[in-house]
């Protein structure tokens, strides 16, 4: 009931306080995007050789209704989302050629704070390590400080009640965070907390699930050295068993990443770490696996690559996207180093090069009845 109380008072206070304009301001934005692909030898056969190509598309448009200085009306949709040239027009929901409606939010400014509420960009916090974007369902209150942003921010990640004789299914998020900038530095604090009761209502193994996340990051520059860092840990009870005798799961689940660079002239060089849990299968009263790097954070064509996931002989690849389960709990520690070389304004160069190895293996080893090597291999881009 104080969820709901606090939705509504939220509401209320918005439509008391967009006092009807005569006129609004209206904006646009937006892209239109075609991508080509050429994929060789995607079975890992050097007899054989298969490979595949395509070209897809979509259409991007933001729109921006002012109403006055302190009112907006945000909305933005998506057509032909990668829709692939020459496929045949699909009438169902979920197919390409529908237009999806991935944003329609408000944003409020107060005297004290600014709000923002409705459906609205999510999923991406710090540096681009642990990114996944995507669209959620918010309440949020942004006050700022200078320097500080502080923010808090309600989630309603999963609505499983509504229409259900079950209740209390729903998974929620409670989160907050705090960014500091200045000249030379960007750090940030964030904290959540995650309530999952999505599989509390299927009998014997019905269980919820409760969490902690924590996430800070610092980038900037000291010197001639540019740097990146953040860390991602998940912590509480993965699996708090409904059933009496049966076996509790804990969570302990650690990321992430550090970036160094420099610029030598037009040169740019860089190295870099990061590393992503794996799970002991052996350890049934803990989950360790984070879950990869995040879908966004692609620093390597095949191994990281979003649109790569099903190229090294259809297992899957370091990209939390489509990754199969047991590839996700085996986690990584990946190493890389870049050269970036511009000859001219608006052209770049780039070339990386890097090595991944798993943090766990146990979970392959049970599957395929034998032990697994935990190289991934090296790649150059």
């Amino acid at each position: 009931m104080k969820r709901f109380s606090i939705i509504a008072l939220a509401v209320a206070a918005v439509m008391l306080f967009a006092i009807p304009a005569m006129a609004a301001d209206l904006s646009f934005s937006g892209h239109y995007r075609a991508r080509g692909y050429y994929n060789d030898n995607t079975d890992l056969d050097d007899d054989t050789g298969a490979s595949n190509s395509w070209m897809d598309m979509r259409l991007r448009l933001k729109t921006k209704i002012k109403v006055n200085d302190r009112l907006s009306v945000i909305t933005r949709f998506d057509a032909l989302d990668n829709k692939s040239w020459g496929a045949t027009d699909l009438p169902a929901a979920s197919s390409g050629n529908n237009i999806d409606w991935d944003r329609a939010y408000i944003k409020a400014k107060f005297d004290c704070f600014d709000l923002q509420l409705g459906r609205m960009g999510a999923g991406t916090w710090g540096t681009g390590f642990l990114n996944s974007g995507r669209e959620a369902d918010r309440i949020r209150f942004i006050k700022k400080i200078k320097p500080y942003t502080i923010r808090f921010t309600y989630e309603k990640k999963a609505e499983d009640d509504k229409g259900e004789v079950d209740s209390d299914n729903d998974e929620d998020r409670y989160m907050a965070d705090v960014v500091y900038k200045a000249k030379g530095i960007n750090t940030g604090l964030f904290l959540g907390y995650y309530r999952d009761m999505d599989d509390s209502d299927i009998g014997a193994t019905a269980y919820a699930r409760k969490y902690w996340f924590i996430g800070p990051y610092i980038k900037g520059t000291y010197g001639p050295v540019k740097y990146e860092a953040e860390l991602g840990c998940m912590t509480g009870d993965y699996k708090d068993m409904y059933a009496a005798g049966a076996q509790d799961q804990d969570y302990d689940a650690w990321a992430y990443h550090v970036n160094l660079a420099t610029d030598l002239g037009p040169t740019t060089v860089s190295l870099g770490y990061a590393h992503t849990d794996g799970d002991d299968a052996n350890d049934a009263g803990e989950y360790n696996a984070y879950g990869l790097g995040g879908n966004d954070w692609q620093p390597l064509l095949i191994l990281t690559g979003f649109y790569s996931d099903t190229t090294l002989g259809g297992a899957g690849n370091l990209n939390s996207h489509t990754a199969s389960g047991n590839i996700k709990k085996c986690g990584y520690d990946l190493y890389y180093g870049t050269v970036s070389f511009s000859p001219m304004e608006n052209v770049t160069l780039n070339a990386i090069i890097g090595t991944a190895k798993a943090d766990e293996t146990s979970h392959l080893e049970n599957t395929y009845k034998q032990s697994v090597d935990d190289d991934y291999g090296v790649e150059y881009d």
